[in-house]
């Protein structure tokens, strides 16, 4: 059973157009594992009161000395009760967080590196950048729906930074797989990194692992969100694709 900590808001900052900062305080946090970055917790959004739903946020940042967590969020107005929370919450507003949950970061150890996602995925991207060797080199691939959502990222300079900007959420991680695909495949073994959109995810399997001869062990592939479907029915989607490809 994952650990529960009741946090307070402490700040909310607006980082671009469609994305939002929060950091969250408190001094359960003091139980908090070390070195969270990465990470993520689970958020317990109430929908009244009986009834709430979880989502899952990567820990952007970790300050265990002020008992603070950042999570940045994807706003997309009030459609869904995570983006409706995070756009309407005030300074002092409290919120129940569970976990964490395992970090997913790139194999430090392989030759390149390919990270690449959508904007879901950007606080984890953002992470994996500035916790790669500094002699890392490779592509960072991001997709954005707004040009003014592009952020200074933290990366070894070897890494080369790619912004797709991409407006039709009907056409999520399209521009980004063609970007991805159109790259000059570095000599020796890459660690690819990929979350973003369901079909966005299958696409990148395909490339990955039946054009590129990766191993699944040998790379992570994730989906945060799918077009036109709840969070419950991405879940779902992902639970049966992972039984039919393993």
């Amino acid at each position: 059973m994952p650990a529960e900590y009741n946090l307070v808001v402490k700040s909310s900052e607006i980082l671009s157009p469609n994305m939002r900062s929060i950091v969250l305080t408190g001094e359960d946090l003091e139980t908090f594992p070390p070195d969270q970055e990465s990470g993520y917790v689970k958020v317990v959004f109430p929908l009244d009161a009986e009834t709430s739903v979880m989502r899952s946020y990567t820990i952007r940042a970790h300050n265990r000395d002020l008992h603070e967590i950042t999570l940045d969020f994807v706003d997309h107005g009030d459609a869904g009760p995570a983006s409706k929370w995070a756009r309407n919450t005030s300074v002092g507003e409290t919120i129940t967080v569970r976990g964490p949950g395992e970090k997913k970061l790139a194999d430090p150890q392989a030759d390149w590196f390919l990270i690449a996602g959508d904007l879901s995925a950007l606080p984890a991207i953002t992470v994996n950048l500035e916790q790669l060797p500094e002699d890392a080199r490779g592509y960072a691939v991001i997709e954005v729906p707004d040009s003014a959502d592009q952020q200074a990222l933290q990366a070894p300079a070897g890494m080369e930074i790619q912004w797709v900007v991409n407006p039709d959420h009907s056409q999520a991680n399209i521009p980004l797989v063609q970007a991805i695909r159109s790259l000059n495949w570095l000599p020796g073994t890459p660690y690819p990194w990929f979350a973003g959109e369901f079909e966005g995810m299958r696409q990148m399997r395909q490339f990955l692992r039946h054009e590129k001869g990766i191993d699944k062990k040998a790379m992570y592939l994730s989906c945060y969100w799918k077009y036109g479907d709840t969070d419950e029915g991405m879940k779902a989607a992902k639970r049966l694709d992972a039984q039919a490809n393993g």
